[in-house]
């Protein structure tokens, strides 16, 4: 019934600044942006199979982190926190050391949400 993750939420009060924030992050172009009523409401930024999708904030959803974090895979987990910091990223856990030379951390995004990564320790 379930097949994997399609899609992965983030809600910010400016669109355009976050998909430009992450497309540089990641280095990987902005895919689409969504529309209405003359206003950019959703960005999308295809990684892998998985889409990440910018929402604008509104009264049911706001930023922050009070439930799910998204955990990002990359090569090596201090490598990816200090691109993300240069990016104005701040560390918020970790990092912490998790088994097969792992590490998983959690960082605020500058939009006040939270994104993980998990990746080599070195």
């Amino acid at each position: 019934m379930f097949k994997g993750i399609q899609a992965v939420f983030y809600f910010v009060s400016d669109v355009v600044a976050a998909a430009k924030w992450y497309s540089e992050l990641l280095a990987i172009p902005v895919t689409n942006y969504f529309e209405s009523d003359g206003k950019i409401r959703g960005a999308s930024i295809q990684i892998g199979d998985v889409e990440m999708f910018l929402h604008l904030a509104d009264a049911k959803m706001q930023p922050g982190h009070t439930g799910q974090v998204a955990y990002w895979r990359v090569d090596h987990i201090n490598h990816a926190i200090e691109q993300a910091q240069q990016h104005g990223a701040r560390l918020y856990r970790g990092p912490l050391q998790i088994e097969n030379n792992q590490a998983i951390c959690q960082m605020w995004d500058i939009f006040g949400n939270l994104f993980g990564m998990q990746g080599n320790y070195s």
